[in-house]
């Protein structure tokens, strides 16, 4: 008898060897920017790669299932129950509710840069070009979907912001179910469903809600196995293997969660060679080869999904358009810190002093999974430090959002120090407290998210002032990071300037001049002539806040000549 995985493994052969390079690049690239000869290089890779997975499906039922039974072992019940299902059910309908509402307002510039170089595209061209790192593929190809349904809008462009954001509640439930009780996996989804920077994160029309939901499905897959709480044979291996070859296919950072889990299988190994004990806490198991494998088989399918693209890595990833004092700024450590607070500081109850809370109960709650369950603990923390040391040795820009991938893993970790604090502080009740506390949060949570519904960058409210007091001589200007925005996404024929010396000549053929401007602290860097010419000669008109740090759009107008003595 034939097996599935051999009909399979046939099939993807025959792709391999008969798919045409030439024709099918050409088909692909549809009249595109991307050279031809790329295309074909990567499609080479692509069928280079199909073969190698043709031959490992073929081979696939001479390793067997080598896994261990699935069994509970770290000292709490791991069942999920219909109530559990109720609680999760209902959390995931408030979520999806709060990111659907105001989903279509004003788009911040990566937004908009997303939707006009590649949702625009055709699918045959959105998977054929990574020309720069804002492309996050899985994003793309889902809103170039969303939008081809719904027509062209912000709110269909967010849409699949939104439902990744809504699925991500949902895994952080199961993976909290791994590694934590009943009671903090469903304190945790409930902080989660009424979170400023989920909600935040869910309408902005780019890939990190999605990275959050592969990242959280892929570790917790990866934890049973390390632990032998996943059932034998291929199911959990392939099941990870996807996940991040998703994730990586969403953000490339990605790539360093997976680095993180094989370090944490390889140190398993060497700590206990030969043995089942690989975590002090009492999660036993075979030390099997399916952690090892899921490793490696997410790496060959990320690089089948990338395959097409391969090619314009190099110069793609050696792009540093981006230069100046301010860059070397966010490429700080210390930037990154500070700026994630002062984020945080914006979208959670308290500010500042929650924040100082928050650091005490990271530090008692990796305490608390030091002692419950160290590959928990590895799981969690070390996909965070490889990313970070990665990303800087690389000398890129250290932002904020690029963590966001961790939201889980930090809430939980805030979550069970919370709870260690409490007992500490009063034994048997303390829990009692805590749980009090950690409603007491969720209610305050709920209170800051109509503060994400505002516009992130306010760019068409800024235009409607404008195009209401401009006379018809004046002239309108944009610089920088306005520029973009409104020629190529709003259509506005208003002059653009890069120095000084050009805002000077419009000043002297116009009785007035208006200039936009936003990200004052790169303008200042990037520009800082023409910011001292604005900070010299213009007035502020208006402020057009948006819920993007320093993103307020910012309206300037000539002063007027000082009458004469």
């Amino acid at each position: 008898m034939v097996r599935p995985t051999t009909v399979g493994a046939l099939l993807l052969a025959l792709v391999a060897i008969l798919l045409p390079p030439e024709s099918t690049a050409h088909a692909l690239a549809d009249g595109g920017t991307v050279a031809i000869p790329m295309v074909v290089k990567g499609l080479w890779i692509f069928k280079l790669l199909l073969l190698a997975h043709a031959v490992l499906l073929a081979w696939a039922p001479a390793l067997g299932p080598n896994g261990p039974d699935a069994r509970d072992s770290a000292g709490f019940d791991r069942r999920i129950t219909a109530g559990d299902l109720g609680l999760v059910g209902v959390c995931l309908t408030i979520a999806l509710a709060l990111r659907l509402h105001a989903l279509g307002n004003g788009l911040w510039y990566d937004e908009i840069q997303t939707l006009v170089s590649y949702i625009r595209l055709p699918l045959s061209r959105i998977i054929t070009t990574f020309d720069s790192q804002n492309q996050h593929p899985v994003y793309s190809i889902s809103a170039r979907l969303a939008v081809s349904l719904f027509g062209e809008s912000p709110w269909a462009l967010r849409l699949p912001a939104a439902l990744f954001g809504v699925a991500s509640i949902g895994a952080l439930y199961w993976f909290a179910r791994q590694v934590t009780n009943r009671t903090e996996a469903i304190l945790a989804t409930a902080l989660f469903t009424v979170s400023y920077h989920h909600l935040w994160f869910s309408q902005n029309a780019r890939g990190y809600t999605a990275l959050l939901l592969w990242v959280l499905l892929g570790s917790a897959t990866f934890y049973r196995m390390m632990t032998g709480q996943s059932r034998r044979g291929w199911g959990p291996v392939i099941l990870y293997a996807a996940s991040m070859a998703l994730a990586t296919y969403t953000h490339i950072t990605a790539v360093f969660v997976v680095i993180a889990h094989a370090a944490i299988w390889a140190g398993a190994r060497w700590l206990a060679p030969g043995t089942s004990q690989i975590d002090a806490s009492g999660d036993r198991a075979k030390l099997d080869w399916r952690p090892a494998l899921s490793v490696l088989l997410a790496g060959t399918f990320s690089l089948q999904l990338y395959a097409l693209v391969l090619p314009q890595f190099p110069a793609t990833f050696l792009d540093r358009a981006a230069a100046g004092p301010v860059t070397q700024a966010w490429k700080s450590p210390a930037w990154l810190v500070a700026e994630a607070a002062r984020g945080l500081s914006r979208g959670i109850p308290g500010g500042w002093l929650s924040i100082a809370v928050a650091v005490g109960c990271i530090a008692m709650g990796m305490l608390a999974y030091w002692r419950r369950s160290r590959i928990a603990l590895a799981t969690m923390l070390l996909p965070i430090v490889i990313s970070g040391a990665a990303i800087f040795a690389l000398n890129h820009n250290l932002w904020p959002r690029f963590f966001f991938f961790a939201a889980g893993f930090v809430v939980l970790i805030v979550m069970a120090g919370g709870f260690a604090l409490c007992e500490l502080a009063l034994g048997a009740r303390g829990r009692t407290l805590a749980v009090t506390g950690a409603s007491i949060v969720i209610a305050a949570s709920a209170y800051t998210v109509p503060a994400a519904w505002h516009p992130k960058q306010d760019y068409e409210g800024a235009a409607r002032f404008i195009e209401q007091r401009r006379a018809a001589a004046d002239a309108v200007v944009t610089v920088d990071l306005t520029d973009y925005p409104y020629a190529a996404y709003l259509g506005k024929q208003w002059t653009s300037v890069n120095n000084d010396d050009s805002l000077a000549r419009v000043e002297q053929t116009h009785p007035r001049t208006w200039v936009l401007y936003t990200f004052p602290l790169r303008l200042a860097a990037v520009q800082p002539e023409l910011w001292a010419r604005l900070r010299s000669r213009y007035d502020t008109a208006a402020v057009f806040p948006g819920t993007v740090g320093d993103g307020a759009i910012m309206v300037m107008v000539t002063r007027p000549p000082l009458p004469p003595t």
